[in-house]
């Protein structure tokens, strides 16, 4: 199949390979606003991914970053890792909740020098839930467990302003800062007790509108996002939603396209899209979507 070259405003990729999870958070932004069927999602396999992904034509600051869900559920999860084309970099989002079996057939058939690339953070980002995993002695052991193979592989945690979260998320800093193991935060992106949390500056009522309030407007991406089923989607809203899909990774005559298009749902954009964030070179003023002529 023909080559698809990332245009040269896109600055992420990421790969969904499942919307199955092995927690329940009750502040996941995979189940924003909406009721959410995780296991609803059809799954291609691993060999359409390979043969899918390595089309692709990315910069090597620009890796697949396999997310879901939890990846590692995805039955194909580490043929597609060994399948990908050495010009591809990897970095991969996850929960580490794989078992020590897992873990032990991860080490075996996956090298670290497949997962690591010059970049300001780790390769594997392992997300850290208080709520499901309790003090995270375990999720430390394994993460160093991996590190001491070589993996370039850290800890992140979400800012939920719970008090259970930031009392834990404190108690994590010590216990990381003693393993030696990489510990940062990212911003909780939400309502908490009607209480907004993110910079939504840039688009404002892009986001947390009801039905009645929602406004049409022209936006484009700068993010490739593909779901389960190969369906390439231009923001996290339509993915999660399996709404309004561009095309297909799959199919041999798609191509990416860069431009501006239509949507009639603005007031309902995921806030990890309008949200202003740090880049992949973890520049602040940053947004995945570029919003215009909003009516």
């Amino acid at each position: 199949m023909k080559k698809i070259a990332l245009p040269e405003k896109y600055n992420y990729v990421s790969a969904f390979l499942t919307m199955r999870c092995n927690l329940n958070c009750s502040f996941c932004l995979n189940a924003f606003d909406k009721e959410f069927d995780r296991k609803g999602f059809k799954e291609m396999s691993g060999d359409y991914w390979i043969d899918s992904l390595n089309r692709l034509e990315l910069r090597p600051e620009v890796p697949v970053t396999f997310c879901g869900g939890e990846p590692f559920l995805h039955k194909d999860f580490i043929k597609i890792i060994n399948g990908l084309k050495p010009e591809l970099n990897i970095d991969l989002l996850t929960n580490l909740q794989w078992g020590k079996a897992g873990i032990e057939r991860f080490i075996e058939n996956v090298s670290p020098s497949r997962i690591k690339r010059n970049s300001p953070y780790a390769s594997i980002r392992v997300s850290y839930h208080p709520e499901q995993m309790g003090d995270g002695k375990n999720l430390v052991e394994d993460v160093r467990k991996l590190k001491e193979h070589g993996y370039s592989i850290g800890i992140w945690s979400v800012m939920y302003p719970s008090p259970m979260q930031l009392s834990a998320i404190n108690q994590m800093q010590f216990r990381c800062f003693d393993a030696g193991v990489e510990f940062r935060l990212k911003e909780f992106t939400g309502k908490y007790n009607s209480e907004t949390y993110g910079d939504y500056s840039r688009y404002p009522q892009s986001a947390f509108m009801s039905d009645e309030n929602l406004k049409s407007c022209v936006c484009k991406p700068s993010e490739l996002l593909m779901g389960p089923n190969g369906n390439v989607y231009r923001c996290h809203r339509d993915l999660f939603s399996e709404e309004f899909p561009v095309g297909n990774i799959s199919d041999p005559s798609y191509n990416i396209d860069p431009e501006y298009r239509s949507c009639t749902k603005y007031g309902q954009c995921h806030p990890c899209d309008v949200k202003v964030k740090t880049n992949y070179k973890q520049e602040l003023g940053h947004t995945s979507v570029q919003i215009k002529d909003i009516k």
